[in-house]
């Protein structure tokens, strides 16, 4: 048995829309530009496969049964429906439409937010923006599992499932006081860490598993007097003179134009690879916004 709408063609819901407009066949055929023939065996044939009448003739009279007053309305509605969803695609290419969610490092988000976020709100202000952060293993799996568009953090290049461009290269260092001996200093050891409290992050940052590799290929065995989840809260401390914290300038920017701390460059090789990517899921197809935002990334975050 059909469904109501199963073999209604666009053909057929146009010439039952002329006939009611036009109050007749002969009217609609010549509206349409087309043999009165044409439309009678159409909708015909669509009264056979329906098995219910469209149209009722009385003489040369001919009006829309119930079904056929249905039927019109029916592409009435699908009319509006396809005019409405060609204006919100249509919002959607301008960028007057749309959501995004960004999975951040936490010690990107402020100079992502200064440098890229300001900006593309200020001239897309109808773009919905979601920021989530969390440590790399967390950020991943959200790109990963399609819960965040593009994802902002270091050591994204890794995973085979995601598809990351670099934009930004900046050297991991000891964030120390502005008080403190090594604050002077244009670049430090590894080695000339090991005699203050050190402030490390919990595992799970990428930013540790750098720190504690350079610490391991220098043969130092070292432990953490404070172990915390956010950098800015690491930067805290170390203002404090509370020990030696580890993040770019960057991600400690608040305290180093503050005048509270100072990022002094590591000399170790691993400390030089402390990539920036944003990334992708492979095969992922980004909306209109979401691709804009990747490339206003790179683009600018690039230049910083």
């Amino acid at each position: 048995m059909p469904t109501e709408n199963e073999g209604i063609s666009e053909r057929t819901l146009e010439y039952l829309g002329a006939v009611a407009k036009h109050g007749g066949m002969r009217q609609a055929a010549a509206s349409l530009g087309v043999n009165v023939s044409t439309i009678s065996r159409q909708i015909a044939a669509t009264e056979r496969h329906l098995r219910l009448a469209l149209v009722s003739r009385k003489g040369r009279s001919i009006s829309l049964t119930q079904v056929g007053l249905a039927a019109v309305e029916y592409g009435h509605e699908r009319e509006r429906h396809a005019k409405r969803f060609g204006a919100q695609l249509a919002e959607y290419r301008d960028l007057r439409r749309g959501h995004v969610t960004l999975a951040v490092g936490e010690g990107l988000v402020g100079s992502l937010i200064s440098v890229v976020l300001k900006r593309f709100h200020q001239k897309y202000p109808d773009i919905a923006l979601n920021i989530r952060t969390g440590p790399l293993p967390e950020l991943v799996r959200m790109i990963r599992e399609d819960e965040a568009d593009i994802c902002v953090s270091v050591g994204t290049s890794r995973d085979p499932l995601l598809n990351a461009r670099l934009f930004q290269r900046e050297p991991l260092c000891a964030i120390v006081a502005a008080s403190h001996p090594l604050a002077s200093r244009t670049s430090v050891c590894i080695e000339d860490l090991t005699h203050d409290p050190l402030i490390f992050m919990s595992g799970k940052f990428a930013a540790q598993s750098y720190v504690t590799a350079m610490f391991w290929d220098a043969n130092l065995s070292v432990s953490p007097t404070i172990t915390c989840d956010l950098f800015s809260v690491a930067s805290s401390l170390a203002a404090e003179g509370l020990g030696i914290a580890f993040m770019t300038k960057l991600a400690a920017k608040e305290k180093v134009a503050a005048g509270l701390v100072v990022a002094v460059p590591i000399q170790h090789p691993i400390a030089n690879t402390f990539d920036r990517y944003v990334a992708t899921r492979v095969g992922r197809k980004l909306s209109p916004a979401a691709n804009f935002l990747w490339k206003e990334i790179v683009r600018l975050m690039s230049s910083v």
